[in-house]
């Protein structure tokens, strides 16, 4: 039977393997270690090297006085040991007399234990040391233009990627929660950082010196990015002298119910908190028609008209963004819309429900023309009403399921198209999540195809504030309402609401597009160009009444898709208006209506004369 030595030397070894894998086994289930996960490892090694140096403090060399002593005494020195063996004590000296070669073994578990903890306590001072390494980062970067994202997530990472500005401070607040190794080397590699704390706290540390602060409330949910919202505006204020300009995107939320918000926080001059909200699928469908006209490949009928024939194939939020943009885009003279819907289930009722003006047809002059097409419960493997009824459509949308299903119908679509001779005049887009397999296919057989919406398109930064589109609208406003004069108007309290906002940008996108189809109507040979009567055939929008119809026609189907309807008699005031207030709430208007029923001056109100600096706006977007 093994006396008390050969048991306690055993049972060290075992106690301390046991310890010294836990360490180990407990840090490796962390698939995110935070200080404490680090703290804890170490402390399981600790034990392990204090139980392993146990025995050799209590059985060699005994004194031969005061025995009774010698238990505790060794307990705490093999506790010192644990401290001073980093201070250059020779921690191999282990003997267990009589078995060397388990001496050995013993010696080197406590060799291997003493570094793992090493590797430990240096994990631990590298967590330690990185939250303020960030800090540091950002304090010394703090007269940068920041951008400031209180969530890290695919579109806030996507936003982030996509500044190019190196000059830039780009900061992640993760408030109590620590982040995950892939997204600290994802912020990394776009030069940010990342910091425990608040936006408020942020703007404590930064508010003062910054050229500027963007901070991008897209969190996963509505009801996260107001309460934010709201936490950062009661935060702007003395202390933050920099600029600041929120983007919250909303998607089930009416605007109309921040209109009071948005007067009380967004500043007159524009030089203190500027509120947006984004409409994701919205800056979508705008971006996507600033670059991909549906006038391109319009079908000449006669003279004096051209047939635009869009289809889109499924109907969910983003198909219904594009399905409003070009019913009013398409109100352009000289042209005729005609949309083609394809849903696989019954959604013409829910359409109804939420657009209640928008009608299967409507061709009054003055008022809108176009026809609208809805199909329900269609098989889209199948697409008969295509191939009879609208085969030479000219611009067509696909996103009706996930990236391979909308491939496979933009691919029976091409096919329809060359069976039948036409090797050009459409063009099909394809919704597309994730680009990267598409990168293979033929090019012989996706040629007609462009393949759109992609996170990383849809979350760039310029995209998702429609960057673009505003800075023409504003160079706009600034030619028409110009400073130190009786017309000036600022930019913010003229779109300091939702809806006067988003109206001003679908009336820059139609203009972009008006450039050009004034150009092909009226100098399409470039017969002007460099001299100085370039720019008159632009004051046509002016000077004929034709456009000043048209553009009333295309304000009409702008709020039509808002969901606005034509005011009762009864709203109507003596001067035949609906007051803001119940416009508002109850989404009625007093001119949705023909153009010759609208008052002198809100006719002329649709009229935008494109002067020689409006135009080289509009081309430059």
């Amino acid at each position: 039977m093994p006396d008390i030595q050969t048991i306690c030397w055993y049972a060290s070894y075992a106690l301390g393997m046991i310890l010294f894998l836990g360490g180990i086994f407990y840090l490796l289930r962390k698939k995110h270690p935070r200080e404490e996960d680090f703290i804890k490892a170490t402390l399981f090694e600790f034990c392990a090297a204090w139980i392993l140096y146990l025995p050799e403090e209590i059985f060699n060399d005994v004194p031969e006085s005061l025995p009774s002593l010698k238990m505790a005494e060794s307990i705490f020195t093999a506790f010192l040991r644990t401290f001073n063996i980093y201070l250059g004590n020779d921690y191999s000296r282990i003997e267990f007399a009589g078995h060397p070669v388990f001496s050995s073994l013993y010696a080197t578990l406590i060799t291997v234990v003493n570094i793992v903890m090493l590797f430990f306590v240096a994990g631990l001072i590298v967590k330690f040391l990185e939250g303020p390494v960030q800090l540091m980062r950002m304090s010394l970067s703090k007269r940068r233009p920041a951008y400031v994202f209180p969530v890290c997530n695919s579109k806030t990472l996507a936003i982030a990627e996509s500044i190019k500005d190196p000059r830039t401070n780009i900061i992640f607040a993760y408030g109590d929660r620590e982040p995950g190794q892939t997204e600290k080397q994802r912020i990394n590699d776009i030069g940010g950082v990342y910091v425990s704390g608040s936006v408020a706290g942020i703007l404590d540390r930064i508010g003062r010196r910054s050229k500027g602060i963007e901070i991008f409330l897209f969190g996963d949910s509505e009801v996260s990015n107001l309460s934010e919202l709201e936490k950062i505006c009661d935060k702007v204020g003395a202390g933050v002298k920099a600029p600041v300009r929120i983007f919250v995107e909303l998607s089930d939320t009416p605007w109309d119910l921040y209109d009071s918000f948005l007067d009380k926080h967004n500043t007159p001059a524009g030089e203190k908190l500027i509120i947006n909200f984004v409409r994701t699928e919205e800056s979508f469908a705008y971006n996507d028609l600033l670059k991909y006209s549906i006038f391109e490949n319009a079908i000449q009928t006669d003279e004096n008209r051209k047939d635009i024939k869009v289809l889109i194939v499924g109907m969910n939020e983003r198909n219904l963004e594009m399905l409003k943009a070009v019913l009013h885009l398409g109100q352009m003279p000289g042209y005729r819309l005609t949309v083609m819907v394809l849903d696989e289930s019954d959604g013409r009722k829910r359409l109804m429900a939420k657009l209640p003006e928008v009608y299967d047809e409507c061709k009054t002059e003055g008022d809108a023309i176009y026809r609208l097409i809805y199909k329900e419960n269609v098989d889209m493997e199948v697409l008969e009403a295509v191939g009879n009824e609208y085969p030479d459509f000219t611009f067509a949308f696909v996103n009706a399921g996930n990236d391979l299903k909308n491939t496979g119908i933009a691919v029976r679509l091409n096919e329809m198209c060359l069976r039948k001779g036409r090797k050009a005049g459409y063009r099909i887009q394809v919704n597309i999540e994730d680009q990267k397999i598409c990168r293979s296919w033929d090019s012989d057989i996706t040629e007609r195809m462009d393949f759109v919406g992609d996170i990383k398109t849809i979350y760039a930064h310029d995209f998702i504030t429609m960057s673009d589109i505003e800075k023409g609208a504003i160079a706009i406003h600034e030619v028409r309402y110009p400073e130190g004069t009786d017309r000036y108007r600022s930019w913010v309290s003229y779109c300091n609401n939702e809806y006067n906002r988003h109206s001003v940008y679908a009336r820059t996108l139609s203009f972009k597009h008006k450039v050009k189809i004034i150009h092909d109507m009226y100098d399409p040979n470039d017969e002007l160009k460099g001299t100085e009567k370039e720019f008159d055939i632009y004051r046509v929008t002016k000077t004929n009444r034709i456009w000043k119809i048209y553009e009333h026609m295309r304000w009409n189907m702008y709020t039509r898709t808002r969901g606005f309807v034509l005011a009762d008699k009864a709203l109507l005031d003596e001067d035949g208006r609906v007051d803001k207030k119940t416009r508002s709430a109850a989404r009625v208007h007093h001119d949705l209506i023909h153009y010759s029923k609208l008052p002198k001056e809100d006719q002329d109100k649709d009229a935008l004369e494109l002067t020689p600096e409006i135009v080289k706006i509009l081309r430059d977007i």
